[in-house]
């Protein structure tokens, strides 16, 4: 190495991440032992032959291409980029790169740079060999991010034990009396001789179940008290507790153990300090809206809510999830809304979410997948009645930020609001015969979930929905089909796979279909070819390695995909927000640093590896 280079290689590095990082002895030492490159137009990089080395790569300038020995193209790397990752144990590189034009490399001994940069324990997390373990860093923090443990920690571990418990036949009054004089408690748990939780009384029940009737206060509890109770076990996870604060709008979870003995009382005080939890108190704002004007207020809360939980490092499972409950509360209020301005529902039926709401992965883009499933004696204008009424709630839910579906899968097109058995000769056609058309609202309606109303009418159809699409070959080959038709866009960066955005010009990645759409698809198919219920992509995941599908190092892989591309898509919707702009999925990557690009490369590369994989297994 020639000395008078080394300050040009050095300043390189600095705007380079990881290495901008690095203090600058260690910046020199690295430039000091590197090897510089020439490859000319058409030219191949030559693996050493002897002794066996491992080398990183960086591209300074111009472009090449990796190809496996078959000549499919693995990637198309450009300046900045870095390769040579998947080298192990000094094997030889199982791709062959070659110069598309004149090009410029540095090599590094990769030892030698894992020693060099060894006090810097984060830096060597991003270049370590393990993609999963890249990618997982990529979107981490420092030290984990306060929401997100709170969200993930057992609920046993935030419980209030300021316990208040009475028997059946206590009376009010006296009941009553002891909720007062106990500290910081605002129900009385009520348990049987054996200790065993059967009811709750709240403050707020006897305002309205007492004061309010002028009930008799010497009355046993047992007359006011809830009997139908949500609670949680011991080891669920605070994430639990707050779903159903937020779905059943209740202040007071009780803990029990399996003999259902109260082992505690979660609330919102135990989690008021935490800024993912302002989820609740927005739910309770929600569900006491009195108009659609007031809900349409309500959604700059949402958003403010999304961006900190994105800024806060939270993880993209647990966004989605916090967001499909908001979401949840935004359609029970308009359900309600709706038949205040139309009048009760003249028959029984049932609201479900479809698409990326009935997986829990919502985010700030998301639009309306939904339905409605009508009771089976629903008559002509039952059906009328049900049409205003969906119209209504789309409308409303669009103006509350979730747009229409633009393939019009929602509630407000008669075809998705009908009865049951309608629905039930849906889901026997598609899976008999899962034509492009069929399989189009199938791969919509694929997973539901229910929100609102009869829950039996949802069950039944569940029923349905799994007995047809689980262990279905002919399903499960035309799902592999169209999974297959999108592929990842390995040619990325350099003009062969992006779009203009109608707006700005500018070359952009759709995320949701050059990677997610595929992670969502594989881990759906394989789930249901071992008939797995479960509708979540990431555990689905988990089930489909413990069913023996995929191996451990494939699944941290997916993991670490699927964490990065969200957390990146996540990213980029709260600087759109932040800025005015709308909010999509379109990425775009001439904004990118070097990593982030390295990896979406990376994830592109695992993807395509594994549709090819998904291909050979069900012969496609």
């Amino acid at each position: 190495m020639h000395q008078e280079l080394l300050p040009n290689i050095v300043s390189f590095l600095q705007t380079m991440s990881p290495f901008d990082q690095l203090n600058a002895d260690t910046l020199n030492a690295i430039a000091g032992s590197i090897e510089i490159l020439y490859l000319g137009q058409h030219q191949h990089l030559e693996p050493l032959t002897a002794p066996p080395q491992h080398f990183l790569y960086i591209v300074r300038t111009g472009v090449i291409e990796q190809r496996y020995h078959d000549g499919s193209l693995r990637s198309r790397l450009g300046a900045d980029d870095i390769f040579g990752f998947s080298q192990h144990d000094g094997a030889a590189l199982d791709y062959q790169v070659v110069a598309i034009e004149n090009s410029l490399l540095y090599r590094i001994d990769y030892p030698t740079l894992l020693t060099l940069v060894d006090p810097y324990p984060d830096v060597i997390a991003q270049l370590a060999p393990s993609i999963s373990t890249r990618l997982i860093h990529s979107v981490s923090l420092p030290h984990p991010a306060q929401t997100e443990s709170i969200f993930l920690q057992p609920v046993r571990k935030l419980a209030s034990q300021n316990l208040m418990m009475v028997t059946p036949d206590t009376p009010i009054q006296q009941a009553a009396d002891k909720m007062s004089r106990e500290p910081n408690s605002s129900c009385a748990a009520i348990v049987d001789q054996q200790q065993r939780l059967i009811g709750l009384v709240t403050d707020k029940d006897m305002t309205k179940r007492v004061i309010a009737h002028g009930l008799d206060v010497q009355q046993p509890i047992a007359t006011i008290m809830t009997h139908q109770l949500h609670t949680v076990s011991v080891d669920d996870l605070v994430m639990k507790a707050s779903e159903i604060m937020i779905v059943h709008h209740i202040q007071n979870v009780p803990i029990v153990d399996d003999n259902f003995t109260l082992q505690g009382i979660i609330t919102p005080q135990q989690l008021i300090q935490q800024n993912s939890i302002q989820a609740i108190f927005l739910s309770e704002k929600i569900s006491q809206a009195p108009s659609l004007p007031a809900l349409v207020a309500l959604a700059a809360e949402r958003n403010a809510i999304f961006s900190v939980l994105v800024e806060n490092g939270v993880s993209s499972d647990v966004i989605g999830k916090v967001m499909s409950l908001i979401y949840d509360a935004f359609t029970c209020r308009l359900l309600a809304l709706a038949e205040q301005h139309l009048g009760a529902a003249p028959c029984e039926y049932c609201w479900i979410a479809a698409g990326s709401h009935a997986r829990n992965e919502v985010h700030l883009g998301s639009d309306q997948d939904n339905a409605l499933i009508l009771d089976d004696g629903a008559t002509e204008s039952d059906k009328a009645y049900f049409s205003h009424l969906a119209m209504y709630l789309c409308k409303g839910l669009d103006q509350c930020g979730y747009a229409l579906c633009s393939g019009r899968f929602m509630a407000a097109t008669r075809r998705w609001c009908q009865p049951l058995h309608v629905w039930v000769e849906y889901y026997r056609k598609w899976a008999r015969a899962p034509e492009y058309e069929h399989l189009l609202n199938l791969n919509v309606f694929i997973e539901i979930r229910y929100i609102a109303g009869n829950k039996s009418l949802f069950d039944a159809l569940n029923d349905v929905r799994l007995q047809q699409i689980t262990h279905n070959p002919k399903l499960i080959a035309a799902l592999v089909t169209n999974a297959l038709r999108t592929r990842p866009p390995l040619g990325i960066f350099n003009n062969l796979v992006l779009k203009k955005d109608g707006d700005s010009g500018e070359k952009t990645l759709d995320i949701k279909h050059a990677a997610l759409s595929s992670l969502v698809d594989m881990a759906r198919i394989y789930t249901l070819s071992e008939g797995g219920a479960m509708q979540e992509t990431l555990s689905r995941l988990l089930f489909v390695e413990q069913k023996g599908l995929m191996s451990h190092s494939s699944y941290l892989d997916c993991l670490g995909i699927y964490h990065f591309v969200t957390g990146l898509r996540n990213k980029h919707q709260v600087e759109a927000l932040q800025q005015g702009k709308p909010i999509d999925n379109l990425l775009q990557p001439t904004r990118f640093g070097s990593f982030e690009r390295q990896h979406l490369k990376d994830a592109f590369r695992i993807v395509s590896g594994l549709q090819e994989a998904l291909r050979i297994k069900f012969g496609q």
